[in-house]
């Protein structure tokens, strides 16, 4: 399958070393560097977005104020066209106005970096992590068995869910935890008075690790996304019951920490079954839906074909 890559920054880099040697890749971006990076690591590069229309799929792993427009240029390409942003919303509204021949899947790694652009590019990105499908009003089975074919080639895993449920969690999972990176970081030099460096540890670095996100990315998590300020505020509030619960000693700590822990356990529970009636929600029209059985394209050729066994990741809505 002849696969095109429009962004050639971390993710979109990261696709297209992980992909190349499946799959037959043709790279582009707008900077001339990032360009010229990718050709000096063995890929096929073109100048022109138009030049990527003759692909068989399409990955927009544009900035997230470019994926819109970069769908509505290549809508009419008949490439499957799956994105890498953090926010569906869009990318579903601008599928149910798109033209009925677009082939259009929401798409969402669940890998990054604190560095970005081609140079920190690393095929092993996505290994083992979760690759989030959307069906759109524009997805039909065999545009989601070709997402789902691209996901698994990374490495990664498919998983579908609604657009509603991508935005809402990814506010918990994504800006809330750069807010809390943000409000750690200040916290700490406050206190140390700017002189913190002597006082850091391993769980403070880790904890902050998410400050060090690049401007327009923490921007776009923390601004585009109408669940990111709801989802602060109920961390502001969980954050009162663990300081309410710090002021009350250890008889109000345990119970507490059994709440987390059971938490902590599901979040790592790879076994766990969704809720019944998900996988027939997925967010998609009726006409658009997958056919049940096959909702993250799982065992599907990489031309769309059906697919040659059952689902080995959940459906989630």
């Amino acid at each position: 399958m002849r696969v095109g890559i429009a962004g050639a920054g971390l993710v979109g880099g990261s696709l297209a070393l992980a992909l190349r040697g499946a799959h037959d890749v043709v790279v582009f971006d707008t900077d001339d560097g990032a360009r010229d990076l990718a050709r000096a690591a063995g890929l096929e590069v073109v100048d022109r977005l138009d030049d990527l229309r003759q692909a068989d799929a399409i990955v927009v792993a544009t900035p997230l104020d470019a994926v819109v427009p970069t769908l509505a240029a290549l809508g009419e390409s008949g490439a499957v066209l799956v994105d890498t942003g953090s926010l569906k919303a869009p990318v579903a509204a601008f599928a149910r106005s798109a033209a009925p021949a677009a082939r259009i899947v929401g798409g969402h790694p669940m890998a990054g970096s604190a560095a970005s652009g081609f140079a920190a590019a690393d095929a092993g990105l996505f290994r083992d992590r979760s690759f989030l499908l959307v069906p759109t009003a524009r997805s039909d089975a065999s545009a989601m068995a070709v997402a789902g074919d691209l996901a698994r080639a990374v490495g990664a895993i498919p998983t579908v869910c609604s657009a509603d449920l991508h935005d809402r969690v990814v506010a918990a999972t994504s800006a809330a935890p750069l807010a809390a990176a943000l409000a750690l970081t200040l916290l700490g030099d406050e206190a140390a008075r700017g002189a913190l460096r002597p006082f850091i540890g391993p769980g403070f670095g880790d904890a902050t690790r998410l400050a060090a996100t690049p401007a327009a990315l923490a921007t776009a998590l923390l601004g585009s996304n109408p669940d990111s300020a709801p989802a602060i505020g109920r961390l502001l509030e969980l954050l009162g019951e663990v300081r309410n619960a710090a002021a009350g000693g250890g008889p109000a700590v345990a119970p507490l920490l059994e709440r987390v822990r059971d938490a902590r356990l599901r979040a790592a529970d790879a076994g766990g079954t969704p809720p019944a009636g998900v996988a027939e929600d997925t967010g998609a029209t009726a006409a658009s839906k997958p056919a049940a059985g096959r909702t993250d394209g799982a065992g599907a050729s990489a031309a769309g074909g059906p697919p040659s066994q059952p689902p080995s990741s959940p459906s989630i809505s």
